[in-house]
């Protein structure tokens, strides 16, 4: 399952905030919903990992905690392509109306043979329907432990990860990224991905870190 991974912070000298749109930007309004910020400051930063001859960027140092259901919403937008909900479809109905002819026949015949088949497609139809959302739940609950994020965006990557262990997401076009419900979903291999929400962005810096965040990635 999903993993989510923690950030490195550093404190550094601050740039001035660019507030360029990308074309990107009418294709990743979501639903019109507009984001409520929860108060969460940002910190402008120089990026220390970068050489003396290199070009000094600047980035936004963020922190935050995620919630179970952005966890969750999260989890749906990735493991719900339109290829599952399709077949999910397709199962929850052809379940359901075997269940309904078997307890039909029942009724006429008492042949417990066709109570059984009908108590199965019932199983079936709860498999399909139900234990997917209840087991991205429990996942939910169980990543959104309380413990706080930190993520600082330059424009050419994410800074992530302990003082001793620190790691970078490139924003270079390779990583894709996904925005759904006021959340920015970067995925990280096929296994992993990063939650940014919106929520937590200060309104002076949002078009900045949008800005940096869907010129570097790609739309999955």
């Amino acid at each position: 399952m999903s993993h989510f991974l923690e950030e490195q912070e550093t404190t550094s000298k601050p740039p001035e905030p660019r507030g360029e749109k990308t074309p990107d930007d009418d294709e990743e309004e979501e639903d019109g919903e507009p984001v409520r910020w929860d108060g969460s400051e940002a910190e402008l930063v120089a990026d220390e990992t970068a050489q003396l001859f290199d070009e000094q960027h600047s980035g936004i140092k963020l922190q935050y905690s995620l919630t179970s259901k952005e966890v969750f919403m999260a989890l749906v937008k990735s493991q719900y392509t339109e290829t599952r909900i399709g077949l999910s479809a397709v199962g929850i109905l052809l379940s359901a109306a075997l269940m309904i002819y078997f307890l039909v026949q029942f009724n006429v015949t008492r042949n417990q043979s066709l109570a059984s088949l009908a108590a199965v497609c019932g199983v079936l139809l709860l498999f399909i329907g139900v234990w997917p959302s209840l087991n991205m739940k429990i996942h939910s609950k169980k990543y959104a432990d309380g413990k706080e994020v930190k993520m600082k965006i330059y424009p050419d990557h994410i800074e992530m990860g302990h003082v001793e262990s620190k790691w970078e997401i490139p924003l270079d076009g390779t990583t894709e990224r996904a925005v759904f419900q006021n959340l920015m979903i970067l995925y990280i291999g096929s296994k992993n991905m990063v939650i940014l929400p919106l929520r937590c962005v200060e309104p002076a810096v949002l078009p900045e870190v949008q800005a940096m965040i869907l010129a570097g990635t790609q739309p999955i």
